[in-house]
């Protein structure tokens, strides 16, 4: 919220985010036994906060990828366009392997869900794309950290709605797969991330090719 002010406005071709859903997530128990810390931040509730904010910065044609729970949707949807977006899809990863859950109570969730946006009208440059995208997800003894997006899943996103070149924004950095990927992919990017332990496991510049980091906000 202190940093997406100091964007220029219009400058961003397409935001690709995981932002917190609100549920006070701490993730599962990896085989090590150790619980993941620490929490992640702002995750009391589903945190929107952030999408008035972006419209501004973000070009005309440009477009939004956001990651959310099938249960929090209004919250995201209405946000989305009260702040003045066009919602125009929903995006499914399939994650091939299903998760834990109330194993006798519910379906073995595979899936995460994302919503498609845009800032007025853009079309596709290519192929247009199909609303699922279907790659493993990370076990959990490989994570860096408990939401961690697979980088192929994110590349396989850039691909389907930026160019070469475009700016790309996350500001829910986490492991920093949407900056990695934008990278491989020969985008720009802008990424945050408040949590200095997550922000300094992914601070070596071998990780992410030439570029330039900043350390976390006080």
């Amino acid at each position: 919220m202190q940093l997406i002010p100091l964007i220029k406005n219009g400058s961003v071709d397409c935001c690709i985010t995981d932002p917190p859903y609100g549920i006070a997530y701490q993730s599962a128990r990896r085989t090590d036994k150790q619980s993941w810390k620490p929490k992640i931040l702002n995750d009391e509730k589903p945190f929107t906060e952030w999408i008035k904010p972006l419209f501004s910065k973000i070009k005309d044609g440009g477009r939004v990828i956001c990651f959310y729970r099938w249960d929090v949707q209004d919250a995201f949807l209405d946000s989305f366009l009260s702040a003045g977006f066009n919602v125009k899809s929903q995006i499914v990863w399939d994650k091939i392997v299903h998760g834990m859950g109330d194993l006798k109570g519910e379906f073995a969730p595979q899936h995460e869900l994302m919503i498609y946006a845009t800032k007025g009208r853009f079309e596709f440059k290519q192929k247009r794309p199909k609303t699922i995208y279907r790659c493993q997800r990370i076990s959990g003894e490989s994570l860096v950290h408990p939401n961690e997006k697979p980088i192929r899943l994110m590349q396989a996103l850039i691909r389907d709605v930026s160019q070469p070149g475009e700016m790309i924004l996350d500001p829910f950095g986490g492991s920093f797969s949407t900056f990695k990927a934008a990278v491989k992919e020969g985008r720009k990017c802008i990424s945050f991330e408040m949590h200095e332990q997550y922000f300094e496991a992914n601070k070596s510049a071998s990780s992410f090719g030439e570029i330039s980091l900043f350390s976390t906000i006080d």
